[in-house]
């Protein structure tokens, strides 16, 4: 994960707990009472297929999928009812510490608000944050919400939504400030990752 992103996006595609019981997909969410956390290239093809294909004219730098289960990584989304969340996320690097990723969220009981509370969450409570914003979005016609934050000098935006097919997308996009130099340019880059994903009816 590219630095600038990695405070407060990469939760949100999951973590790998080392005490925990290896990895299986296919595999329950817990094992001897201990919840499976995990992520791999080709964990889930048919959550990776609804991640698009191409950002900026190509393909991402990374792509895979995994699952959450512990509360550690599914935070906010316990209280609401969540114990398990399956993932697929596609990282693009635009810079040394820039990049955009892409991703879809299916669980059971899984919401585009549930899951906008979580990355609202983790935007407040991360370190060295600080000019917060939520709005209100409409993205290809399906309502979504949006936070926008300074972190540690770069500008950072998660943009979450919901689907006819049941999945929730996320579009996560951080500029460094010397290197995108304009607001302007880190908004172009809001408006291509949303772009990027067809129609979810």
């Amino acid at each position: 994960m590219l630095p600038i992103l990695a405070a407060l996006f990469v939760s949100g595609l999951g973590a790998c707990t080392g005490a925990a019981p290896s990895f299986d997909p296919a595999g329950p969410c817990v094992v001897h009472d201990r919840p499976v956390d995990g992520r791999a290239a080709g964990a889930y093809p048919e959550l990776e297929a609804l991640v698009p294909a191409t950002f900026d004219g190509r393909g991402p730098n990374r792509l895979d999928s995994g699952r959450n289960c512990s509360e550690r990584n599914l935070g906010t989304m316990v209280a609401r009812g969540i114990r398990e969340v399956r993932f697929a996320g596609g990282l693009w690097e635009v810079g040394q510490r820039s990049g955009v990723s892409l991703a879809v969220f299916r669980g059971e009981g899984l919401s585009a608000p549930i899951l906008f509370e979580f990355y609202e969450t983790g935007a407040r409570t991360a370190p060295k944050t600080d000019a917060i914003e939520t709005t209100d979005v409409s993205v290809g016609g399906i309502s979504g919400r949006r936070v926008d934050t300074l972190n540690d000098e770069s500008y950072q935006t998660v943009v979450v939504w919901g689907g006819g097919d049941g999945a929730v997308r996320v579009a996560l996009v951080g500029s460094d400030v010397r290197e995108t130099q304009a607001r302007a340019v880190h908004e172009s880059r809001v408006t291509a990752a949303l772009a990027a994903f067809p129609a979810a009816r």
